[in-house]
């Protein structure tokens, strides 16, 4: 989580968990809950998993009481827009059309508050650190000119998150927030981890 003044951190709380780690199978992960108060939002209950052994770490933000599924959608036209600030739970869906960007949760999603250039800089990153073959290269260099444009505001774009369980948030003002139908929101994905029964 990036501390921001968006974000005020009521309480934190650290233990040890018996758990497994996903990655490294080492029993016994450190656990971290914080309350938070998410202006607009209200308060939220952010829990993080780390590996003492090999670092994995997976988080999520939950914000507490009863919540519809939403979609938020934001217009960013300028250089301060794209310091919106964004509460993406591991249930959001972030959506940038005119960048051909698409984030969906899948089991591994980690939930994350940041601002609209962050997100920009996490896909950047994701791009740099992808193979392609050599056809390819040309059109992700292209991409990448674009997303860098995009964070320097030199073109507009929408930003838009959706999320099921109402998780996951746009703060500030000229955000538009809409109620999905249930319909709606069955099409998206969860990030919910489903086990076959025997």
């Amino acid at each position: 989580m990036d501390p921001s003044e968006s974000t005020i951190i009521k309480n934190t709380m650290e233990s040890m968990t018996p758990i497994e780690c996903p990655a490294c199978g080492h029993k016994g992960m450190k656990s971290i809950v914080s309350t938070l108060d998410l202006p607009m939002l209200g308060d939220a209950l952010e829990t993080t998993l780390i590996c003492p052994k090999c670092g994995f770490r997976t988080s999520d933000v939950m914000i507490t009481g009863q919540n519809e599924p939403v979609r938020y959608t934001f217009h960013v036209k300028g250089a301060e827009d794209v310091n919106a600030r964004v509460v993406r739970s591991t249930s959001g869906t972030i959506r940038i059309p005119e960048l051909g960007i698409l984030i969906e949760p899948g089991p591994a999603s980690e939930s994350f508050i940041s601002n609209i250039e962050g997100v920009l800089m996490r896909v950047m990153e994701v791009l740099q650190g992808l193979e392609f073959g050599e056809g390819e290269a040309a059109a992700v260099e292209g991409r990448k000119k674009e997303i860098e444009e995009a964070m320097n505001a030199g073109i507009p774009f929408t930003f838009i998150i959706e999320d099921p369980f109402g998780n996951s948030a746009i703060l500030h003002e000229h955000a538009k927030k809409e109620v999905l139908s249930q319909d709606e929101a069955a099409k998206l994905k969860t990030g919910e981890l489903i086990l076959p029964l025997k």
